[in-house]
């Protein structure tokens, strides 16, 4: 869907076009007094009019050079009439010549005002589709490599990630066509635009026509002169009333960046240091340097390094802070937007927490200087989860980052992983993987929530078992005169192929708890597999890892049988 603003704009722009039924409002209507208040409105919101059409209703912006506009030549710009449909470029041929060439047109005809400007919406029109697809709008192709940008058909807009990992609409589109609407409108988000312009030393200048009548009783216009206007607010138009009949309001408004160069530029700068704005969090940390337990700011400043250790006492920015195991909730139930490693945490084209950790205490830890590089939305979520350490760090972690040594040990889940990462590379004919990411989804349950632990083995359960090829398994088993029956499903054709009736107890496990435990399910049956995993495991995550060093075993058992 486009963003909230560009929705509203679409509902004033319906509004505004309503033809009153009184002959007192309509008179008034057909001034454009609600059409001119909509332009002075749109200088300061959000989402920037940059293409709109409508019944009555036209306009069309482009991005000029500031230096065009010095002095202002009004008269020439009145008379710009150019079309977002107007092609960019032709071939020409003819006129003496026996050669082909390429024409590039003007679009901004008739003002040498606009002379070199930019164009920042083209309207395409695919000529011998039906209507509905034919119809669609481009963007231009500087400002959209700029900004980092692609199209997104079902949000309606040019979109990238912002910081949060959540789609930004940069660029938000309505067609009449398409979507059904009164109204085509193209807006842009104002801060990524400024940055274009202030960047290309360019305004904007937007051009309107609002041709206000009731088309049925329309036959001429009068004689009458019309009346040139020029607002304060860089708003321009000429205009011809013909009292109670007709009006068309037909002018350019001027707009420029609402900060200066220096604010914009700086806005830009600090975002590519990862800066914040002078916005930080205080962790309740472990300062390990000064023997403490103590809070501790992600301000680049509070902290230093081995390098820099000379005449300061600040905790080391390998200092870390400690949180209840909850925090990796949020990240577990979006697997669109976040992808959960055994010890790395990722947003989508926005940020990645790297090197977390689980303690023996079931605490997770992560350094400051991690913590730091988040959104500072994301590090106050962080915090909610902050507590005093209950034991150290891992000790995977002091082995890998105080060491410098690899951990010799490889927990249960990152061995079947590795199996199946080679499964996927060998092109088996009897597994495949069936779903891309799944790889990378599959993540040991961290906390006491049923949830999370339920949800970790039906991702388990679709990379291994929704991965076997149970055709090419029949097949195998029928070259061995091996009986079995049409309802039988993978992992029963698979034991019939082991040697002394051995059963894949673990896979079962993996199977039954993904088919009787989930989210929804609160039965008798899923309570008892919950709380036997935890009367023999103490925790989930122990039940889990039991279970992933049964299924490493049948894993190699199977790829062995299969080779």
């Amino acid at each position: 869907m486009p963003s909230y603003e560009h929705k509203r704009l679409i509902e004033r722009i319906s509004q505004l076009d309503k033809v009153p039924e009184n002959s007192a409002e309509y008179a008034v209507w057909i001034k454009a007094g609600g059409h001119l208040g909509l332009l002075r409105e749109n200088v300061e919101q959000n989402d920037l009019i940059i293409y709109a059409a409508s019944d009555y209703t036209f306009i069309q912006t482009a991005v000029v050079g500031e230096n065009n506009l010095s002095p202002l030549d009004l008269e020439d710009l009145l008379r710009w009439c150019g079309k977002p449909s107007d092609s960019l470029a032709t071939y020409v041929w003819g006129g003496g010549r026996e050669d082909v060439w390429v024409t590039r047109d003007d679009h901004f005809l008739d003002s040498k005002t606009l002379e070199g400007s930019r164009q920042l919406v083209f309207r395409r029109h695919f000529e011998g589709l039906n209507e509905k697809d034919a119809l669609y709008y481009e963007v231009l192709q500087e400002y959209s490599h700029l900004t980092h940008i692609h199209w997104r058909q079902e949000q309606h807009a040019y979109c990238r990630f912002d910081e949060n990992g959540d789609f930004d609409y940069v660029v938000s589109i309505t067609s009449k066509t398409q979507d059904g609407s009164d109204v085509s409108l193209v807006s842009f988000k104002r801060e990524p635009l400024e940055l274009y312009l202030a960047a290309s030393n360019s305004v904007l200048v937007r051009m309107f026509d609002f041709t206000l009548l009731r088309y049925e009783n329309f036959t001429a216009w009068s004689d009458d002169p019309e009346a040139v206007i020029k607002e304060p607010s860089a708003l321009f138009y000429r205009q011809k009333v013909d009292l109670g009949q007709a009006a068309y309001t037909r002018g350019v408004q001027v707009i420029r960046p609402s900060r200066p160069k220096a604010e914009i530029f700086s806005s830009l700068q600090e975002s590519w240091s990862g800066g914040r704005g002078g916005m930080y969090v205080e962790f309740v940390a472990c300062d390990w340097r000064n023997k403490r337990i103590t809070n501790i700011s992600t301000d680049p400043s509070a902290t230093t390094n081995y390098f820099q250790t000379r005449k300061n006492s600040l905790p080391f920015e390998l200092s870390p802070a400690f949180f209840r195991s909850d925090v990796l909730l949020k990240y577990k139930v979006d697997s669109d937007k976040y992808t959960v490693e055994q010890r790395a945490i990722h947003c989508r084209g926005a940020w990645t927490l790297p090197d977390y950790d689980v303690n023996e205490a079931g605490q997770v830890h992560a350094y400051i200087r991690d913590l730091r590089n988040l959104p500072y939305q994301e590090q106050l979520y962080w915090k909610s989860y902050n507590e005093e350490p209950k034991s150290g760090i891992s000790k995977r972690a002091f082995v890998n980052h105080f060491r410098g040594e690899a951990w010799p040990h490889h927990d249960p889940l990152e061995n079947v992983l590795f199996i199946m990462r080679n499964w996927t590379k060998s092109d088996l004919a009897w597994w495949k993987l069936s779903e891309e990411g799944l790889l990378e989804r599959v993540s040991t349950p961290r906390t006491s929530s049923r949830d999370e632990w339920a949800g970790a083995f039906k991702d388990l359960s679709k990379l291994i078992i929704e991965g076997f090829q149970v055709r090419a398994i029949r097949t195998r088993l029928e070259a061995m005169n091996i009986a079995f029956e049409e309802k039988e499903k993978s992992l029963a054709l698979i034991e019939k192929l082991l040697d002394d009736e051995r059963r894949l107890d673990g896979l079962r496990a993996v199977q039954l708890i993904r088919s009787k435990v989930d989210a929804h399910s609160r039965g008798s049956i899923a309570a008892n597999l919950a709380n036997k995993a935890l009367q023999e495991h103490e925790t989930y995550s122990a039940h889990f890892e039991n279970v992933c060093r049964s299924v490493v075993d049948e894993l190699k058992l199977i790829e062995q049988t299969f080779s």
